[in-house]
């Protein structure tokens, strides 16, 4: 995004602008005087009180403007202030010249008083248009750089929420499978306990940041996959497999708890057979493919009451941090349902 000029750059642009106008109008100034056969000493000592006279007025534009900006319908103001700015410089000049140029015959200031004034308007003007655009500029990159702040504190804010949506169900399930535990299989229920005190603890640590390694996303997943493992008991069980480049590779926190949560809803319930819930990782052309695969029932009751929210949030959320929409896809393969993930490597 573009970025508007500091301060300090802008006096220095200020500065140059203001010259450079200083530079031309002497210029412009001494050779029509030349042109009109004054002397040159005269010709001089005109054109340098009048390029320093520019000089301040230019000046005290940008003063002006720095804190007024017209609308559609106030341009004729801008006009009507450089009619009157044109005016003041040509009785400055008038004056300054009559003190203390060294020639005497002053006769061609009155003549050249429309040519001034037409000069001095023109340069007034460009100096004026020059600093609206300027502005004009400035306030709109400004305005686009607060839209972009705004919009990203609102996509931050869904995120988040989108993250926190699914920690109360698997936290509820979890509880009453500690309640259920704790008069018949109190050992288990205590180690769940503590389990369940990790994924929480690293689940907080991850709640300011949006990307993290892979590893640490295993690792907090196998936290997760150990609580829902004594829920479950023998019946889940899991399968990971990639290679150690993957290791390194980015990814959106918690991204993997509900597809893993998902497989395990439409796996497992209603299921009494042990069931494999396969991760699969790779790394290629840049790209981070994960697969998630699960053997599920096409006609178990969970099939139809779903609501899909844990692959509508993940959909949400990489649309929100890509700005893509094919980056999650599901697919079914005789009695088994894949989900496969894309994450680009930035």
């Amino acid at each position: 995004m573009q970025k508007p000029l500091s301060e300090q750059s802008k006096r220095y642009v200020i500065h140059a602008s203001s010259w450079i106008i200083c530079v031309l109008y002497f210029l412009i100034v001494y050779g029509l005087l030349l042109w009109s056969n004054i002397a040159k000493v005269t010709a001089a000592y005109d054109a340098i009180i009048g390029a320093l006279t520019m000089t301040g007025i230019s000046y005290l534009i940008y003063s002006t403007l720095q804190f007024y900006l017209p609308n559609n319908k106030n341009y004729w103001k801008l006009f009507s202030m450089a009619a009157i700015f044109s005016a003041i410089s040509v009785l400055i000049v008038r004056i300054l010249i009559i003190q203390l140029s060294p020639d005497d015959n002053l006769v061609y200031l009155d003549f050249s008083l429309p040519f001034r004034f037409v000069i001095n308007f023109l340069i007034i003007t460009c100096v004026m248009t020059i600093n609206i655009f300027w502005n004009i500029q400035e306030e709109l990159v400004f305005n686009k750089r607060r839209k972009d702040e705004s919009e990203k504190m609102v996509r931050d804010a869904e995120l988040y929420n989108l993250r926190q949506q699914l920690q109360p169900h698997f936290l509820f399930n979890s509880l009453n499978s500690i309640i259920a535990l704790i008069g018949s299989k109190p050992t288990e229920a205590r180690n769940m306990t503590f389990q369940l005190s990790d994924f929480l603890r690293g689940t907080m640590r991850k709640d300011e940041k949006q990307f993290t390694t892979v590893e640490e996303e295993i690792n907090h997943l196998s936290l997760y996959l150990d609580i829902e493992k004594v829920r479950f008991g023998h019946r889940l069980s899991t399968e990971f497999e990639y290679e150690e480049d993957v290791l390194s590779g980015k990814i959106p926190v918690m991204i993997l708890q509900p597809l893993v949560e998902n497989a395990i809803k439409f796996g497992l319930y209603n299921v009494t057979d042990q069931v494999t819930i396969k991760t699969k990782i790779l790394l290629e052309n840049n790209l981070l493919s994960i697969e998630i695969s699960n053997p599920f029932e096409q006609d178990q009751p969970e099939q139809k009451k779903g609501t899909g929210f844990g692959l509508t949030s993940i959909q949400r959320r990489l649309y929100l941090l890509f700005g893509r929409t094919d980056l999650l896809q599901t697919s079914v393969d005789g009695n088994t349902f894949i989900s496969t993930l894309r994450i680009p490597q930035l």
